[in-house]
């Protein structure tokens, strides 16, 4: 596991608990959430008070040279970035197999690796299905319109993910994962 050191609190953390920041090509730091950009770049711990800190503290500045365009837009699209991977991943995942919804549907086919619950779910339902399904993680971070968009409907409130055997179906499973770990971070 790839561990790199948060500039802002010196915690050495695995990558996918941290977001890695770029200078771009008009002398701003970016956030780099796929963490392919070019150039030297600089780790922060994934969440808004950790950036905020980063910022105001002239971290970025010391390591980069460069600061932040906006502190509040650029935590905004953040988030706003890590969702839609999300979703994106999601809906690849969906159609390999790997990512299944509804509760029922869960139920009948047995274990999962992750379960991801909306925002509003049952309390009540949402221990059910973790204990049934003998999962090895959960996540409440998005909604049921936003699990809903994955899977082409209104809304949906579970989905259960797992590597289903297919090709590359595990390396997605673990995108998905570090995505949702860096999302769950973020707005803690």
């Amino acid at each position: 596991m790839v561990k790199r050191t948060c500039i802002a609190t010196g915690q050495n953390l695995p990558a996918h608990k941290l977001i890695r920041f770029v200078i771009a090509p008009d002398g701003f730091v970016v956030a780099d959430l796929v963490g392919r950009l070019p150039g030297r770049g600089a780790w922060v711990a994934a969440n808004a008070a950790t950036i905020r800190i980063a910022d105001q503290k002239d971290h970025f500045k010391r390591t980069l040279g460069a600061s932040l365009q906006s502190l509040d837009s650029d935590i905004a699209a953040i988030g706003r970035v890590l969702r839609a991977r999300i979703i994106a991943k999601g809906s690849m995942a969906r159609k390999c197999g790997a990512l299944l919804g509804g509760g029922g549907k869960l139920l009948a086919e047995g274990h999962f690796n992750g379960l991801l619950a909306a925002t509003d779910a049952s309390p009540r339902e949402l221990l059910k299905l973790k204990s049934k399904l003998d999962v090895d993680w959960v996540s409440q971070s998005l909604s049921s319109t936003e699990l809903g968009q994955i899977f082409g409907r209104d809304s949906l409130v579970f989905a259960g993910l797992r590597a289903s055997g297919g090709p590359g179906s595990r390396k997605m499973v673990q995108i998905i994962y570090e995505d949702i770990m860096r999302l769950d971070g973020f707005y803690t």
